[in-house]
């Protein structure tokens, strides 16, 4: 362990984190260790593991893998102390997950983002936010558009920043990190520049990881003195022909309630509304010089903007939900072979267990639960994740499950017993289609305050209050 110990102190260090960082990230895998010492194998038995520090593109990723005993969550249940929450009570860690590896084992990994010089260094002291105000420039104006390369990094951010302070997703004011996003294929961003060769405008796809054919949609940027002269149509084309290139069936986006203009947004490029997560954004979300923010969580509407090249799937939606999904599905190009719970294959062999990886991101209070594998203890591992998640505070918890399962089925109700309700599904997500359930953790529900940019978008607001009225 001493040695261990030494090896996460020095190359945290060497990655540019504080010693009050290491110190922190060194607790959280002793305790990490000890657990599968004390946990992953019998008393008897000689076991090993192993601990790896990965360079992901912004991150340090502290891994432990072993091949001990599958993870039995009724053992930890009945030894107080021994909990996988503990991990991250002491990670101090921007993400903790929990994966299964099959018949390699299972890994616990410590993520910590990599500290970067946000864009106020690139700053001169006379650079301020634009306003809103500012008179639009002449519709002729020669603009170019094509894919961002990493030297435009910070361009972007100063664009970002100059026209909207800190209030869009953090990773973008850190150019670095934008950099090796986008070598490493996790970011397929466009941008459009005036004859200038300055960045006015931006749109981008980001994956979780390079292999993936759907990724989240967003941070469409336009300078606000160019507003309103249809390059940002033009920008979406061209940007829509390039992410084909790149495998990309298509993107999910949430859009805020607060008021309906990114929806309408998504839904003018052909987007259609999938679900809606209440309280999703948290209030205060802190960023670098910015203060105040939103009192509460708010609201979002799942949207999926499809490229078209998304295979054909068979689809097991559980009975109670049938009738919406199909909704969904109908506003969609999508081909889905849609099969009702009387002709789905639905058995599940005895004894066979589940499979649950596990994401959490404590610092905007969310966590999300992947079925990979769906067995007779599906329910029971999830109320024990559940509970884990709910002692530490996590506000918002998600569920994951495949469409293309039938097992999916007739699991659903039983996780809506521990008080999961429907919130959308997502397509193509995890390589297919994915059901997402929601869990809010002592928040109150509230729908007066959510706008929508569509009727269909209103019903399904009004299915997922009607859902978790019934928890």
């Amino acid at each position: 362990m001493p040695a261990v110990m030494r090896f996460v102190r020095e190359i945290s260090l060497g990655m540019g984190l504080t010693a009050a960082e290491g110190e922190r990230l060194e607790l959280a895998v002793e305790e990490a260790c000890v657990n599968v010492i004390e946990h992953a194998f019998d008393p008897d038995e000689t076991g090993s593991y192993d601990v790896a520090i990965l360079r992901r593109p912004g991150e340090l990723v502290i891994s432990i893998e072993d091949q001990g005993l599958p993870f039995d969550f009724k053992e930890y249940e009945a030894k107080q102390g021994s909990s996988l929450g503990i991990i991250l009570m002491k990670a101090f860690a921007d993400e903790v997950r929990f994966l299964n590896l099959g018949r390699a084992g299972k890994r616990v990994e410590l993520v910590k983002r990599l500290p970067y010089q946000d864009v106020s260094t690139y700053l001169s002291e006379n650079e301020t936010i634009l306003s809103p105000s500012v008179p639009a420039l002449p519709e002729d104006i020669a603009i170019t558009v094509r894919p961002m390369r990493a030297e435009d990094a910070v361009d972007l951010a100063r664009c970002i920043y100059r026209c909207y302070g800190y209030t869009y997703p953090a990773y973008i004011y850190y150019p670095d990190r934008v950099k090796e996003l986008l070598e490493s294929g996790l970011l397929l961003s466009y941008i459009a520049l005036n004859p200038e060769g300055e960045v006015i405008g931006h749109i981008g796809i980001k994956r979780q990881d390079p292999e993936a054919h759907v990724g989240e949609g967003g941070q469409a940027v336009v300078d606000p003195r160019y507003r309103g002269n249809g390059f940002l149509g033009k920008m979406i084309l061209s940007f829509a022909d390039y992410a084909r290139e790149h495998g990309i069936y298509g993107a999910y986006a949430e859009a805020v309630t607060i008021h309906p203009f990114s929806q309408k947004a998504s839904l003018a490029i052909g987007g259609f509304e999938t679900g809606v997560l209440l309280r999703y954004i948290p209030p205060n979300i802190t960023f670098k010089k910015i203060e105040g923010g939103t009192q509460e969580r708010q609201t979002v509407v799942l949207l999926y903007i499809s490229g078209g090249a998304e295979p054909a799937r068979d689809v097991y939606p559980p009975l109670h939900h049938e009738a919406v999904i199909r909704d969904i599905y109908g506003k969609s190009n999508l081909e889905r072979n849609i099969i009702t719970a009387a002709g789905g294959k639905q058995r599940l062999e005895t004894g066979a267990r589940a499979q649950v990886d596990v994401k959490i991101v404590p610092e905007i209070g969310q966590a999300y639960l992947q079925v990979t594998e769906s067995g007779t203890d599906l329910k029971e591992l999830v109320k024990f994740h559940l509970n884990e998640l709910c002692l530490r505070r996590i506000d918002c918890i998600y569920v994951d499950l495949p469409l293309s399962a039938p097992a999916t089925q007739r699991s659903v109700a039983a996780l809506e017993m521990l008080g999961f309700f429907f919130g959308g599904i997502i397509p193509e997500l995890y390589h297919g289609d994915i059901l997402r359930l929601q869990y809010l953790n002592n928040i109150d529900v509230r729908g007066e305050q959510i706008q929508t940019a569509s009727e269909f978008g209103k019903r399904l607001v009004d299915y997922v209050l009607a859902a978790a009225e019934r928890r």
